[in-house]
């Protein structure tokens, strides 16, 4: 059987392994996916970089954690090449509570770790379609596949004041002939909900074919991040500003109906959804909403037209106030929103060449209706429910954006009219 048959048939069976064990007496099973597209409309988005991710993280009553993770890594700009990694490991916490608001936390691991040729380019233009993205033909950097030792651990220091904890953590991994990672972070976490914090990551590489440089360089030293979870939606983030590049996952808690429902009021709300403008961009959307005030941030970025060379990066960062004058049990609930905040465009050209790196004043106004009453869907302590949108979003002196491209005039419009479904999950903190 040739090389490349081995390595899916390998994968398949892997995922397979994973799939019966993990359900076995967990508590939480979260599969999700990652991609650098998740910008935050901070990143640069400059080349594809580890452009692929399935993971999934099951958790115990023991405390004992069993990680999956499947990532295909590309480089466009330099050697034309991709290569995959599929790592699964277990870890167990040590927990250590010398004063009732003072825990250490130490947690060894250990697992396999493969890199190679794992057939994920078929995955990735899988997705790319369903998407309406540009299909990538790469070769592949390494014949067939290498199995692999991993060890690491994980020692976390938390401080827990209330509703509040700051915490520091130490994570360091090794895979003798790949890679080793030595990870320091600060953290602030609400109701371990969300998590806030900086950190810096120093990588080792142990293989030094040339198709890792890029990844290996993009993410690396000082980066911010930020994590969401919720009982069923669970999200992170983070970007090193030094070279621009960011990435994002989100996950589902498959077994998260399982849990008892607690919620009964909402005291803090977020917010995400997916919109669109009408020349069929897609701009994506993330906020906290607190007792009507609005923090949000939307963000979209890729080709400026299928196949084109320029490549667009826009992020508007606002505050605002949220009106809904109907009670939370009425079935259709209209409001509307006001916010003001910044917009950054951002156009690069062959992943490399900035064309445009300009910050506006913005402004905008969204009407939305709610459907179905806001308690209707309970996981846990959390409620869900959905809103359709239309938005529109004013920029000043957008005029000054340039670029002899014309899907960019269009872009870079003052007005852009957005439609959009938005998802709402208030939290019930008295739970915690």
């Amino acid at each position: 059987m040739p090389q490349g048959q081995n390595a899916r048939s390998l994968t398949v069976t892997i995922m397979l392994f994973v799939a019966i064990l993990l359900p076995l007496g967990a508590t939480s099973l979260v599969i999700g996916t990652g991609n650098d597209w998740i910008t935050m409309g901070f990143g640069n988005n400059t080349d594809d970089g580890h452009s692929f991710s399935v993971s999934a993280h099951a958790a115990f009553d023991t405390g004992l954690s069993l990680l999956f993770d499947l990532d295909g890594y590309t480089d466009q700009r330099e050697t034309a090449m991709r290569y995959s990694t599929l790592s699964l490991s277990l870890s167990y916490p040590f927990s250590f509570h010398p004063h009732p608001n003072l825990a250490l936390t130490l947690s060894p691991l250990g697992g396999v770790h493969l890199s190679g040729d794992l057939g994920l380019q078929a995955l990735q233009n899988l997705l790319h379609r369903i998407l309406g993205r540009d299909e990538v033909f790469l070769t592949e950097a390494y014949d067939g596949v290498r199995a692999m030792v991993t060890l690491g651990a994980n020692a976390q220091v938390s401080l827990t004041m209330g509703s509040h904890r700051l915490g520091a953590r130490v994570a360091a991994t090794t895979v003798p002939e790949w890679e080793s990672r030595l990870d320091l972070s600060l953290l602030y976490q609400v109701e371990e909900m969300l998590t806030v914090g900086v950190g810096y990551l120093a990588r080792f590489d142990h293989d030094h074919h040339p198709v890792r440089t890029l990844s290996v360089a993009q993410s690396q030293g000082l980066y911010l991040f930020s994590s969401y979870h919720s009982p069923l939606l669970n999200t992170a983030w983070a970007i090193w500003p030094e070279t621009g590049f960011s990435w994002g996952s989100f996950g589902i808690d498959v077994l998260a109906f399982t849990q008892p429902k607690r919620f009964a009021k909402a005291d803090l709300s977020t917010v995400s959804g997916i919109y669109y403008d009408r020349n069929g961009y897609q701009m994506r959307v993330s906020g906290l909403l607190y007792r009507g005030f609005l923090l949000q941030v939307h963000y979209s970025n890729g080709p400026t037209e299928k196949g084109a060379p320029l490549r667009r990066n826009i992020g508007a960062w606002s505050v605002g106030w949220q009106w809904e004058p109907f009670s939370a049990s009425a079935f259709l609930r209209p409001s509307i929103s006001l916010f003001a905040g910044l917009k950054r465009y951002n156009l690069i050209e062959e992943y490399t060449t900035r064309i445009i790196e300009a910050i506006l004043p913005a402004i905008g106004i969204e009407a939305g209706v709610g459907l179905g009453k806001k308690d209707a869907w309970i996981v846990g302590d959390s409620a869900y429910h959905f809103r359709l949108a239309v938005a529109l979003h004013y920029t000043f002196e957008s005029g000054s954006l340039v670029a002899s491209d014309p899907q960019w005039e269009r872009i870079a419009r003052p007005l852009t009219l957005l439609f959009g479904l938005v998802l709402q999950i208030d939290h019930d903190l008295s739970t915690e």
